[in-house]
């Protein structure tokens, strides 16, 4: 956690040290009261905990799934849509407009998603993503930022806006090329931004059924388009080459499989010496690499500093 994200500057290193280990599936709570005794459903702020804490007050609803212990790379997070944990192949997952914060229905095995950097079956499901940890100096969610299309004279799912290269880079998880998703970012939060990253909230990742993409994050480098649209080009050009600047799958840990769920991917380019001025905008490209192609669905949070 204090390493995390490597090279940023601005690492999630915890707000406060907590010593004692917490036993496996154990259950924790946060009361409105520092005394022992008072501790209750009355005084009770929040709660998690596995389906094998005995004790009701330290998880909501029946918990989540008790993991069976490995020395592996996984959290619980929070999930960010509406329905259940991300279920592939249905509606359960987010949709335009649903995302954005996190999800408290007071049920733990509804509200928390287990993820982990190798996909393993410890008994809470079989998810590829990443820990996100942070602290009170980590990025803040900024979805007041618009993200655009790149080019807003072409639809969304055609070039520039969208790119498939079939080229197979199967040593960077991209078994059947990538998906190049490629987006301007406004600044409209009213606050001049100097840290710029993108939390994936939802993504068709592994596992995969028949029909359904299996895809993995990736970093980029910076390309240059050609786009026609005004926004892109400022003002009065009509048409322009522009860059396109790379985003970086933040680690640790290491994802040898790639990114996937709660991984964050950085814009660089934005920094203390380099900020985004309020109604100014940034492109950036999402680079996927596909391991199974099919349909797919693919939601980030915008985070950002000030």
């Amino acid at each position: 956690m204090a390493s995390y994200p490597a090279g940023n500057g601005t690492t999630a290193t915890g707000d406060a040290a907590y010593t004692i280990d917490i036993p496996d599936n154990a259950g924790i709570a946060l009361f409105s009261t520092a005394t022992p005794a008072n501790f209750s459903l009355a005084t009770r702020i929040d709660a998690v905990g596995s389906t094998a804490e005995g004790n009701m007050l330290y998880k909501e609803g029946a918990g989540y799934p008790a993991l069976t212990p490995f020395s592996i790379d996984y959290a619980f997070y929070r999930s960010f849509c509406p329905g259940n944990t991300p279920v592939f192949g249905t509606a359960l997952g987010c949709f335009p407009g649903s995302g954005g914060q996190p999800k408290d229905s007071n049920d733990n095995a509804a509200d928390f998603v287990f993820v982990d950097t190798a996909a393993t079956v410890a008994g809470a499901g079989k998810r590829l993503g990443a820990p996100g940890p942070e602290n009170l100096s980590s990025p803040l969610e900024r979805n007041s930022a618009t993200v655009f299309v790149l080019d807003r004279t072409v639809s969304s799912s055609l070039p520039p806006n969208r790119v498939r290269d079939f080229t197979s880079d199967s040593i960077n998880n991209s078994t059947f090329g990538t998906l190049d998703i490629r987006r301007r970012v406004q600044n409209t939060t009213g606050i001049t931004i100097t840290r710029l990253r993108f939390r994936i909230i939802d993504l068709n990742t592994l596992p995969a059924p028949g029909g359904f993409a299996d895809l993995r994050a990736r970093s980029s480098t910076a390309v240059f388009v050609f786009v026609s649209d005004p926004g892109t080009c400022f003002l009065s050009e009509g048409a322009c080459v522009t860059t396109v600047n790379g985003t970086t799958l933040e680690q640790p840990p290491s994802q040898p499989l790639g990114g996937a769920f709660n991984s964050t991917l950085s814009a660089g380019t934005i920094t203390l010496a380099s900020p985004l001025f309020p109604g100014f905008s940034t492109n950036v490209r999402f680079l996927l690499g596909v391991q199974q192609p099919g349909s797919f669905r693919f939601f980030i949070n915008v985070e950002a500093l000030p």
